[in-house]
């Protein structure tokens, strides 16, 4: 079975649908609620999961009653666990989510400010039994090893790039493959422009380079040009964790040998699904609901080259 190793963030989701978010100051009641792990490491791992691979997470959490909780909703998705970093004073994080009618989400969450206060003892260890790491940019502290080790091993090492303060340059240099989010390219490039963002990533890394951007699909370089893998057509119902979910699907792709273009699509296809259905995590699918959308005659089968610019 194709491992996995997650790196990141493991929270616990407290997620409300409403028609109409309240306005500040008001009282609003929600149309729906779940309570369910969440945070973008663990969304990833239990994509990994239910896609038929092995996924093991690497997480700083608290050794508290939130951090037990985190832990166990891990291991009742069959994500591997026996790496959680559970950090004596630390606060385990959590995230409340509001989801509109339209789908979109909005998210507060708490992370501690000691929550960066450790050291990752052995990443040659961490990395010996698996065929991939995947880690987000959120704790450089646990990214940058990790990605070393993988790089050191021979084997891919995939980043994850969400934040927009331009903070990610060392990750980013030893990753092999580098998927920005929109926000994380324009803030690590200083581009609006994406096309041009790519082009200056390209400066300091010569590892795979693409950027998500929602509806829109995804771009990635391809030699000198960007190419272009249009959004799937979905009814929205909750983009919490499709991000997360692309990651992870990507990353197992990766994993088992694809091509980075095939990846790209699969990890497509499996964020969409997601995203039709509500409560961030549970909307995750299996292998054969992707395998079989991708194989329904409505679904595009081919990505469009587009002319580099800049």
């Amino acid at each position: 079975m194709t491992t996995v190793l997650v790196a990141g963030a493991a929270v616990q989701d407290f997620i409300y649908r409403f028609e109409v978010a309240p306005a500040r100051g008001t009282k609003g009641r929600a149309r729906e609620f779940t309570s369910i792990g969440g945070g973008s490491g663990a969304n990833a791992a239990v994509t990994v999961v239910r896609l038929g691979g092995h996924g093991q997470i690497v997480a700083p959490l608290g050794l508290d009653a939130m951090g037990d909780v985190i832990g166990r909703g891990l291991e009742d998705e069959g994500v591997d666990t026996t790496k959680l970093l559970r950090l004596p004073g630390h606060t385990s994080p959590v995230c409340a989510a509001v989801v509109d009618a339209q789908g979109e989400r909005t998210i507060l969450t708490y992370h501690a400010s000691n929550q960066d206060d450790f050291a990752v003892a052995d990443p040659d260890a961490l990395v010996a039994d698996v065929d991939a790491v995947l880690t987000d940019d959120r704790h450089p502290n646990l990214a940058v090893p990790l990605l070393a080790a993988a790089r050191r091993r021979g084997i891919p090492g995939i980043l994850d790039v969400d934040r927009a303060e331009g903070d990610a340059p060392r990750m980013i240099e030893i990753a092999s493959h580098v998927v920005f989010g929109t926000p994380g390219l324009r803030g690590n490039s200083s581009r609006h422009d994406l096309t041009e963002g790519l082009h200056v990533m390209r400066g300091i890394t010569d590892a795979f380079l693409a950027v998500t951007m929602g509806a829109d699909g995804v771009r990635w370089l391809d030699g000198d040009a960007v190419r272009h893998l249009p959004g799937f057509r979905i009814r929205t119902v909750d983009t919490l964790g499709a991000g997360d979910t692309f990651h992870g699907a990507f990353a197992l792709a990766i994993a088992e040998g694809r091509d980075a273009a095939d990846a790209l699509r699969f990890a497509s296809a499996t964020a969409a699904l997601k995203c039709s259905r509500f409560g961030g995590r549970l909307g995750i699918p299996t292998r054969a609901e992707v395998e079989a959308f991708l194989a329904a005659p409505t679904t595009p089968d081919h990505d469009t080259p587009r002319r580099a610019v800049g």
